[in-house]
């Protein structure tokens, strides 16, 4: 009996000593390391959801970073049904960090999400609040917690000084980060791919939120967003106030090191950290010494990018720096053309994503529209004036003969055009009269008494006898033949109305655009 009851003893020990192992191994695997368990030979994952919003269903996207701009996911099926959705994302090779976003006239719901090849998620929208389920529900509902407990940069506007801008930024990026800790040690987590992909995301969404001063109200009330090569403007403009206000990079951005932008897998799941790249080699890596967007610092950005990249990142800064110049207006001469297309023709080969190619393709035709006439098609495309009287584009540019025009692509809608229209008057009235430049004001855009509204509450700014309202807006041919996708957009003819530049930079940039209008002038008057 006794050797019986020390068998029995031995195998409960046993039994129990295993039920704790692998009730251990369970709870690690449901918790800490299931976004690094996946089932990447199955390459898609499913998603379920069910809504008191509709709507908002047959909006909601999922947006992938591995594309050269980050885009909604494009091998997708989805099916609606009355309350609920069946939505499938194929070719999901590995671990995405998607931003999931949904719109409907109730609201716009947004999160963050961890998309695991095999997987399956659940989205319920209720009460004008999206929630995710399933095994990942701690990991992809952390944003919208964190959302919910802390400040937002879009909130705090930059209101005059630099200083004290930086200063409302550090505070909420702590707040971030005390956040983030707090909700790593509530739930225990250990994945080392949530934790590093988030503690990088939130570095760059602080960084990006510095390199872009949120300076311009949006239309959500409230709301601020920064212009793309905001910083350097505002510097200026607070050395103008006051010469004795100095901004030291070095002090505003803090210690950045290039290694922090070496993160292949940062490259493929932060937006804020492919939006800082390019910016922070431009104005913080770089020395000031050549003027941005000119040639001789096209080439030093692509020596820098060379030196210090390789692979992925070298691909897509490369592609992003083509991108960011080619904005600007870069091309505006045979010699900085060239420069362009031998930079994409040495980077092809290399450019293997579907994205990127379909870009630098559209670059390369752009760039074959350097000094062409505008069609016949195009001269006849129709529009309405102020009075409601309908005029053609060949009639408008006969008004103003042997004069350089820049074609100014704005809507009510947009507040980057509203506010270069407001703040550029002065300006643009020195061009007019010392270098014989007429403006035009093209809006594309649907609601024809907003825009007569728009125009009158802007009259002291903006010329009657020059702003038009273009019918059948972006699908019209004068949309097409400029390849208007986005606006501003700013268009720039000579004399005998020939397009010398069909991207130029925005008239905010006021040393770069009057370059460039000084050059056509000179050019015109030999």
């Amino acid at each position: 009996m006794k050797l019986r009851g020390i068998i029995y003893l031995i195998v409960f020990s046993l039994l129990l000593n295993c039920k704790k192992k692998i009730t251990t191994k369970k709870g690690y695997k449901s918790v800490n390391s299931i976004i690094e368990k996946n089932d990447s030979y199955l390459n898609k994952v499913v998603i379920t959801g069910t809504t008191d919003d509709i709507i908002a269903f047959k909006h909601l996207n999922l947006l992938n970073n591995t594309y050269l701009f980050g885009r909604s996911h494009l091998n997708t099926t989805k099916e609606i049904f009355p309350d609920s959705l069946h939505m499938v994302l194929n070719l999901i090779e590995k671990p995405l960090f998607m931003e999931v976003i949904a719109s409907s006239d109730k609201a716009f719901y947004r999160g963050q999400a961890f998309i695991t090849p095999g997987d399956t998620m659940s989205i319920r929208i209720k009460k004008g609040v999206m929630k995710f389920f399933g095994k990942n529900a701690i990991y992809n509902n952390y944003y919208s917690e964190m959302n919910k407990h802390t400040p937002k940069y879009s909130k705090n506007p930059y209101l005059g000084s630099l200083n004290r801008y930086k200063k409302k930024l550090k505070y909420i990026y702590k707040k971030k980060i005390d956040f983030f800790n707090q909700y790593i040690e509530k739930h225990n987590l250990q994945s080392e791919l949530f934790l590093n992909t988030i503690k990088t995301h939130l570095k760059h969404e602080y960084l990006n939120a510095l390199i872009n001063p949120k300076n311009i109200k949006s239309r959500i009330d409230g709301l601020y967003f920064g212009e793309i090569d905001g910083l350097m403007p505002l510097i200026q403009i607070e050395a103008d106030k006051n010469s004795e206000v100095i901004i030291d990079l070095s002090n505003y951005f803090e210690i950045i090191s290039i290694e922090e932008f070496k993160d292949v897998n940062a490259l493929n799941n932060s937006v804020f950290f492919k939006d800082n790249i390019n910016p922070y080699i431009r104005y913080y890596f770089l020395d000031s010494k050549h003027l941005a967007y000119s040639k001789e610092k096209f080439l030093a950005e692509k020596e820098f990018i060379q030196n210090n990249f390789e692979g992925e990142i070298e691909n897509y800064a490369i592609a992003r720096m083509i991108r960011d110049y080619h904005l600007k207006g870069f091309g505006n001469s045979i010699n900085s053309i060239e420069l362009l297309k031998n930079t994409i023709n040495e980077y092809e080969q290399r450019f293997t994503k579907q994205s990127y190619i379909e870009f630098m393709n559209d670059i390369k035709e752009d760039l074959k529209s350097f000094n062409f006439e505008i069609s016949e098609y195009a001269l006849n495309s129709k529009f309405i004036n102020i009075n409601g009287d309908t005029l053609s584009l060949k009639k408008i540019f006969a008004r103003s003969n042997n004069r350089i025009k820049v074609i100014d692509f704005w809507a009510t809608w947009c507040p980057p055009c509203i506010k270069q229209i407001k703040e550029g008057k002065a300006f643009k009235d020195r061009l007019q009269v010392e270098n014989n430049v007429e403006w035009i004001y093209i809006s594309p855009e649907k609601d024809y008494e907003k825009w007569v509204e728009a125009n009158k509450k802007f009259e002291h700014v903006l010329n009657f006898n020059n702003s038009f309202f273009l019918l059948k807006g972006l699908k019209s041919s004068l949309a097409r033949t400029f390849k208007v996708k986005e606006i501003p957009r700013y268009v720039i003819l000579n004399k005998e109305n020939k397009i010398v530049l069909n991207n130029a930079p925005s008239p905010s940039d006021n040393e770069n655009f009057e370059k460039i209008i000084d050059r056509i002038y000179r050019k015109e008057k030999e």
